[in-house]
């Protein structure tokens, strides 16, 4: 059986920060602007008290490169400010597709279901799939390990892998007495890097949970389904087309 090429554990973070680290870097020059501008100054005024000569500077010269550090500094600040929420508000709110999913009613039969599964392998192209489904739900598991906020706010994201397709019964009892149907999406469904980290992830720094996770609808021949990945899970949304 051919497997869709699984998703890299991790992804490339921080892209996304590169201009607050330039203005940060630029408020933290504008700062020591202002202090060696404050020294300089202060210098003066120690030589002048003590009689020892001192380069002059008028006054409206000083005035001048005051002025413009300060507005430096509040340009930059300002600027920094606002990119920090952009980037938070972006960071928070942030949703990847990783499937798409097309889901009916098999003709003439009871509580069954066709379903196509498109993963997104990459960004030119995905890896279709079809299965047979038995139950009135088609439901989508997999992997989620979730970082601390901070660094969801500097720009890494969910870490996930997709695992398995199955139907579902909308009643608890159904599922044990009415035919079930499971398909993997994975070679390997003893995956020990993600066993380790379901046992050990909470452990380490900066992960604040690993879980797994499910989501879920009902067949419909009008409708499709994306499906995300979100900082706190995987999430099922109505597509705007087939």
């Amino acid at each position: 059986m051919a497997f869709p090429r699984e998703v890299p554990m991790f992804t490339i973070p921080f892209s996304g920060s590169i201009p607050i680290y330039i203005l940060l870097g630029l408020l933290m020059g504008s700062l020591a602007l202002l202090v060696v501008f404050i020294c300089r100054r202060g210098y003066r005024l120690i030589c002048r008290v003590r009689g020892k000569p001192a380069a002059r500077v008028g006054i409206v010269d000083s005035t001048f490169r005051l002025l413009l550090i300060l507005l430096l500094i509040s340009s930059t600040t300002g600027a920094l400010m606002l990119l920090a929420f952009v980037q938070s508000y972006t960071a928070f709110t942030r949703r990847d597709r990783v499937a798409g999913v097309y889901c009916t009613l098999v003709p003439g039969a009871k509580e069954e279901m066709a379903l196509k599964l498109v993963t997104d392998d990459s960004p030119t192209g995905g890896h279709l799939r079809q299965f047979r489904l038995f139950g009135q739900q088609w439901a989508i598991e997999g992997h989620i390990l979730k970082w601390e906020d901070w660094l969801n706010f500097i720009g890494l994201h969910t870490m996930y892998k997709l695992t398995r397709v199955r139907g579902r019964y909308a009643r608890a009892e159904d599922e044990a007495v009415r035919p079930a149907s499971a398909f993997s999406l994975i070679s390997d469904q003893e995956d020990p890097k993600w066993r380790w980290l379901y046992e050990y992830g909470e452990l380490l720094p900066f992960v604040d949970a690993v879980y797994g996770n499910t989501v879920f609808n009902f067949p419909s021949s009008t409708r499709n389904f994306e499906i995300f990945v979100t900082t706190s899970g995987f999430m099922a949304k109505e597509g705007k087309g087939e």
